[in-house]
């Protein structure tokens, strides 16, 4: 990434135009590792998860190497993963199709809008507020395009990034039950929860590009920390950013309030799901639903591809070269619905899957006190 990082990351993330200033270099090497590398330890950090998982679904051997496996395929992927997204080759001509877009994504909105109608609908006709968290993805998918100038100054922008979260931790309270804020007292479903949002919140902030250890220098300030207030078109609207260069490290990027948004959003769902899931695995009960391990997994990777757009994009530069310029415009360019869609697609299976899967009998956690004064008055 170049270090007027704001600039060029708030063009890929949300802003009109500036797509040419995301690029880092246009090698196949990354500090001095062959591409190829990173792609094999990524590759084999996702074997060592699948193992894991298999471990401790199985229970054939000790929980603690399936979970030093699933611990190390996670720092590898995360590792591996970093080292491919610092590439990003960007071409210099827009193709034609991308006029498509806006209607694309308009379009992807009303399906998301009508769809939420007719399956809740369908299924959920007692639960309409998951009705309106349909609806408000979809007016996230569709805002960029339907306001003019993308909507980045509109108070409507703030609005709706506030209320999607909140929607969220509303499903949460009316369907998730008692069991799970219970789940996040025991020891292990805790740790496993602060473990994986910490992981996600790396990858995702490397992989948004709001991260980098591979700044591209120039003369000026080679060798110069500074830190630099910014804005950054992020999501939906322009978020207050600060913008830092650590030559020691080296660490290049910026924190604004909407990445930090972002992260508290799909972090928390993820390690939501984690936690259930480990809850589920140390009391015996089952996690052979897709809901619950496999949907929290892939939906992680789609958000992580959607969301973070760059992830996508500079791995396939780094593989495929200037070949992969259609991944580009379909990920990089903001009138896209790819990123609009995934993150819709994720906050909703994986408020689907907590909710499910906190109702497991395997999620109830007794609750201390009562059981040691059962306990005392039946002695």
């Amino acid at each position: 990434m170049t270090l007027g990082l704001g600039q060029a990351l708030a063009a890929a993330a949300g802003t009109i135009g500036g797509l040419d200033a995301v690029v880092a270099h246009a090698g196949t090497t990354h500090a001095g590792t062959p591409h190829w590398v990173l792609g094999a330890v990524t590759i084999l950090g996702i074997v060592a998860g699948i193992g894991g998982y298999r471990v401790l679904r199985d229970g054939a051997r000790s929980d603690r190497f399936g979970a030093g496996l699933v611990s190390l395929g996670a720092v590898a992927v995360i590792a591996g993963t970093i080292g491919l997204v610092e590439v990003q080759i960007a071409p210099a001509a827009t193709p034609d199709w991308t006029e498509w877009f806006p209607v694309i994504n308009a379009v992807s909105a009303i399906v998301v809008a009508l769809g939420s109608l007719v399956v809740v609908r369908w299924k959920w006709p007692e639960r309409p507020r998951y009705v309106g968290l349909g609806l408000l993805l979809a007016a996230w998918i569709a805002y960029p395009t339907l306001l003019p100038q993308e909507g980045l100054t509109n108070p409507l922008g703030y609005l709706l990034a506030a209320a999607v979260p909140a929607a969220v931790l509303y499903v949460f309270y009316r369907d998730a039950g008692p069991s799970f804020p219970g789940v996040l007292t025991a020891r292990v479903p805790a740790v496993t929860a602060v473990v994986t949002f910490l992981l996600f919140g790396v990858f995702y902030l490397f992989s948004a590009g709001t991260l980098s250890v591979n700044p591209d220098l120039t003369a000026d300030i080679a060798g110069q920390g500074f830190v630099t207030p910014y804005q950054v078109a992020s999501p939906l609207v322009y978020w207050p950013a600060l913008e830092f260069y650590a030559p020691a490290i080296p660490l290049s990027g910026y924190v604004s309030l909407g990445s930090l948004l972002l992260v508290a959003i799909l972090g928390g769902l993820v390690a939501s799901n984690a936690a259930l899931a480990a809850r589920q695995l140390t009391t015996g009960g089952s996690v052979d639903s897709p809901r619950v391990i496999v949907g929290t997994l892939t939906t992680a990777g789609a958000t992580a591809c959607g969301c973070c757009a760059p992830a996508v994009y500079g791995a396939a530069g780094a593989l495929f070269g200037a070949a992969a310029t259609p991944v580009y415009w379909a990920f990089m360019d903001p009138s896209s619905p790819v990123g609009g869609l995934f993150f819709a697609a994720s906050v909703l299976i994986l408020t689907g899957s907590a909710v499910r899967a906190s109702h497991d009998p395997a999620c109830a956690v007794p609750r201390e006190p009562e059981a040691s004064g059962a306990a005392e008055q039946a002695a």
